[in-house]
């Protein structure tokens, strides 16, 4: 039993969201002016950077019911599109953003096509070879793409004369574009919020849920499967894009394989079908990818030992297997189940429904009838 109850959609309901909201922006605004670290700033970067895309993936598989293997090619066409276009045509970082947009629709909408008659391990083969088809692409055009060396760009984004941020000082360039990235992270979820909370987001969840019972109901699922993978590799290559305004510069390597298997792992952490659950998959991801690695590697040196470079492969195993049993709905999902053992919210009653309904108008709600007796 709950400490405090408040009922859905009530006044104080309505407090603790838009409060709680408003908490998480100021700790996400000022953490970087608290910290004065590079290196905690570059991190924190890359967590809002990844976040975008497990949150693309997390509509696709989560919402949807579709699993993707080949989300780290949509990463990379988002990351390469803005470097090509920033280092060769010399345009600005974040106009290039809506160029990776439309690719990352376009080829997520025909990777989709075959999902249509597929399912399942066999989907799951096809995104696979996808992901391992792409860095195989990168370096077939050298000159375009930079070849196995790859590509960099010569100057890193900079912040406007307007920026509140000076750009001099020693954690400027860091701080911008953690607060770009940022930006554009906040517009990617409340996008991401409003397509789950659409008829086109509770069409998905038919799809996931029922196919068959979906189709019957008269919703279209080969639009929607096609419109799902579409918008999962847009936010994948809004990803990729970010992910260059932090490191300008991109390679094969940084999106390979492997990044699209942290990023199935880093959803399952997280909590595949909950919005703010991108958030600690996140969190997880970047661990696993630098803090341990780091350690690893630092292992591996002290002690000699060739196998300590597989010490995040055993971890990442080993935590997907513990997510698997103690979390099956990921860390929002525990966090959910603490936060029910103080706060409970109940659903509304029908007479609050109508209050609410007629609230701020001259109707008067309508009057239930009276059972009669006998």
């Amino acid at each position: 039993m709950a400490a405090f109850t408040v009922e859905e959609g009530s006044r104080a309901h309505r407090g603790l969201r838009w409060g709680s909201a408003a908490l998480a922006a100021v700790v996400l605004v000022v953490l970087p002016l608290l910290t004065g670290s590079v290196g905690t700033i570059e991190t924190c970067t890359q967590m809002v950077c990844y976040s975008v895309a497990i949150l693309g993936l997390g509509l696709l598989t989560g919402h949807c019911g579709q699993i993707s293997l080949g989300h780290s090619a949509f990463v990379g066409l988002g990351g390469y599109t803005t470097v090509i276009l920033v280092a060769d045509h010399g345009w600005p970082y974040l106009a290039t953003i809506p160029v990776s947009v439309v690719l990352c629709l376009v080829a997520g909408a025909l990777v989709g096509i075959p999902a249509l008659r597929i399912r399942g391990l066999y989907l799951a083969t096809v995104t696979l070879a996808v992901a391992a088809l792409f860095p195989v692409l990168v370096d077939k055009f050298p000159s375009f793409t930079g070849g196995p060396n790859g590509k960099f760009v010569p100057q890193e984004m900079q912040s406007p004369d307007w920026f509140f941020v000076d750009p001099y000082t020693e954690t400027g360039p860091p701080t911008d574009h953690y607060y770009a990235v940022l930006a554009v992270a906040a517009l990617m979820f409340l996008i991401a919020r409003n397509i789950v909370r659409s008829r086109t987001g509770r069409a998905m969840h038919a799809v996931r849920d029922a196919p068959l019972s979906a189709a019957a109901s008269g919703i279209r699922v080969a639009r929607v499967k096609i419109f799902a993978f579409a918008v999962s590799a847009a936010f994948a290559g809004v990803a990729g894009s970010l992910l260059v305004i932090q490191v300008p510069a991109v390679s094969d390597s940084r999106f390979d394989l492997y990044l699209s298997i942290f990023l199935l792992v880093a959803l399952i952490a997280g909590g595949s079908a909950s919005i703010t659950g991108a958030v600690p998959g996140a969190v997880v991801f970047v661990l696993l990818r630098t803090q341990i690695a780091d350690w690893a590697q630092s292992l591996n040196l002290l002690s000699g030992r060739p196998d300590g470079g597989q010490i995040v492969g055993i971890v990442s195993g080993a935590l997907l297997i513990a997510f698997v049993f103690l979390l099956p709905g990921g860390v929002s999902d525990g966090l959910g189940r603490l936060r029910r053992r103080v706060l409970e919210v109940v659903p509304r009653s029908p007479e609050g429904w109508q209050r609410h309904r007629f609230a701020g108008t001259a109707a008067v709600p309508p009057v239930q009838p009276a059972l009669r007796e006998g």
